[in-house]
């Protein structure tokens, strides 16, 4: 093929796509990589994305970095094939398409598309959302399939955009025809309570809120709340109840509003009967407060984000409880999010929520690049709790491996002297440091280990080992690397009749709940992730106050926890 019959070929297929053509379309006519790079470096085609390139010749696209993103979608596919169903199917949607309406300002940073299936992108620059999206819900915009200027309000609101920025969309498409408020009011009445509103805000209020925010009130009149449902044919209206403040609160308890204030904001320093009069006073006015009110005059939006890496096995409920437990104390609601992507590419994430004031503030578990700085950084309330890495494996405190030595001193003291240590994967640093105690700790005692298995933490290692132990080994007790292991350990000796504890030891680690309930019940060593998560968002939550971070410190942060499955040397 000539490098004119190259050229004519992808003019056909970028013919309808705006000028555009991708990798994938240009080897269906037999058009391979080498050639397409040569016409590159003639100044023939431009490349404007990973495997899409644009005819020179051709002018430039409006929209180019959406057009690209969604060609790569199904980059096989000729744009006029394309479906709005299916595997290869995607919708540019939230501030995506705001931009393609031409409506609601600048273009955002990176390019949202929805998508009807779970698929990933290793593009930092686009966002993907899945949903299932009806035919009524997608227009097309310059040969786009972009959701309907109603639907991609809907779709901001659950994503919890900016309110400001939401509302220019709205009023910017209400001035121009493009919805009408009425009609749109009943899509968006139950995100009303998201945006600090009272719950049963109309879908009116709640735009006409968004619209004021955005310094662009709507010219409709305001939407009047009822006062009051009548109860039936004829009833008579009553007063719609008056929410109670917080000078009511205060008359109710004989106490000043600051004092209120004080223990809305969870003040340690409060004498009991003082809270105890306030928390019956809140009780019985059923007092809640006006987060609105607070968001508007604050700019906050009284919400922490909790970030983990997109995909993990494991989550650290404790650690997240903790966490939660302590911000909610404080009168914030807490989202635990996934992130995909590099430690950059999280920080990117993160800030762009701080910027759309999401959140207030950010509490992460794993790294997060130029914002790993601890405490903060800079401008930002961010904490990254430094016990984690990039797949959530445990490092510092946590992969502390000290407690192998207490658990090696407490059965030497019940008579053991022969050990083996059923180990976790050596690709954690909580293993290997857990192997390493157990070995020097050994000599140290003068105690004897008949030796090591290498386990991967599952049930099944700790079983085979069990199971492969030799009957004339000596060994008296197993520390196993996690419960999980140590669970494996007890059913392979179960199973080959060696009864745990009287001939047996088992000890676990970790405190899974299910240890408390096994036959018999499994010795573990407890980590206090609770208190890790509490005294992290301590930390965030002084930073946000703009507090001295706390002098606290988990003093506690391990402890030995015997039960059924281990005892005295009984042989």
């Amino acid at each position: 093929m000539t490098q004119a019959d190259v050229l004519r070929a992808l003019d056909a297929r970028a013919a309808g796509q705006w000028g555009l053509v991708t990798t994938a379309q240009a080897k269906l006519d037999g058009v391979q990589g080498v050639q397409l790079l040569r016409l590159e470096r003639s100044g023939e085609l431009e490349s404007v994305g990973h495997g899409v390139y644009r005819l020179a010749a051709s002018p430039q696209p409006e929209h180019l970095r959406i057009k690209v993103a969604w060609l790569r979608l199904d980059p096989g596919t000729p744009a006029r094939d394309r479906r709005t169903d299916g595997s290869g199917a995607g919708v540019v949607s939230h501030t995506s398409a705001c931009a393609v309406h031409g409506l609601g300002g600048r273009s955002a940073d990176f390019v949202e598309l929805t998508v009807s299936s779970r698929r990933t992108t290793r593009d930092e620059t686009v966002v993907l959302h899945r949903a299932t999206m009806d035919a009524g819900d997608i227009t097309v915009v310059d040969g786009l399939p972009v959701t309907t200027v109603p639907r991609t309000v809907v779709d901001l609101l659950q994503a919890r955009a900016d309110a400001a920025r939401t509302g220019t969309f709205v009023a910017e498409a209400a001035a121009r025809g493009f919805v009408r408020v009425d009609d749109l009011a009943p899509r968006v009445a139950g995100f009303a309570g998201a945006y600090g509103l009272p719950a049963d805000a109309s879908g009116a209020e709640l735009l006409e809120f968004l619209c004021e925010q955005a310094g662009r009130p709507l010219r409709a009149r305001k939407a009047g709340r009822p006062a009051a449902k009548a109860a039936g044919p004829g009833a008579a209206s009553t007063p719609e109840r008056k929410r109670p403040t917080i000078w009511e609160v205060a008359k109710r308890a004989g106490v000043s509003h600051q004092t209120v204030s004080r223990f809305l904001k969870n003040d340690s320093g409060m004498k009991p009967a003082t809270r105890a009069s306030i928390e019956r006073a809140v009780a019985e006015l059923d007092y809640r407060p006006n987060l609105m009110a607070r968001s508007m005059r604050t700019q906050r939006s009284h919400r922490i984000t909790i970030v983990l890496p997109e995909l993990s096995g494991f989550v650290p409920i404790p650690l997240l409880r903790g966490a939660s437990s302590a911000a909610h104390a404080a009168g914030y609601v807490t989202d635990v999010v996934g992130l995909e992507g590099g430690e950059s590419r999280r920080a990117r994430s993160v800030l762009s929520l701080l910027e759309a004031r999401q959140a207030d503030g950010v509490l992460s578990l794993v790294p997060l690049g130029a914002l790993a700085g601890g405490r903060g950084a800079g401008q930002w309330p961010v904490v990254v709790l430094g016990e984690y890495d990039d797949k959530l494996q445990s490092r510092g405190r946590l992969a502390d491996g000290r407690p192998a030595e207490e658990i090696l001193r407490h059965l030497a003291d019940q008579g053991h002297r022969r050990f083996l240590h059923v180990a976790g994967s050596q690709d954690w640093a909580s293993a290997r440091n857990r192997r390493a105690v157990y070995v020097e700790a050994v000599e140290r005692l003068g105690l004897e280990s008949y030796g090591v298995v290498d386990g991967d933490w599952s049930v099944r290692s700790g079983y085979e080992a069990a199971r492969d132990l030799p009957a004339d080994s000596g060994v008296t007790a197993v520390l196993a690397a996690n419960d999980y292991v140590a669970l494996g350990v007890l059913r392979g000796f179960q199973d080959r009749g060696t009864r745990v504890p009287e001939e047996m030891s088992v000890f676990g680690w970790d405190d899974e709940e299910f240890t408390r309930y096994f036959s018999p019940s499994i010795s573990t060593v407890h980590i206090n992730k609770e208190e890790v998560g509490r005294q992290s968002m301590l930390s965030l939550l002084a930073l946000l106050r703009g507090e001295p971070e706390p002098k606290s410190e988990v003093t506690d942060l391990f402890h030995l926890v015997p039960r059924g499955s281990s005892g005295p040397v009984n042989r």
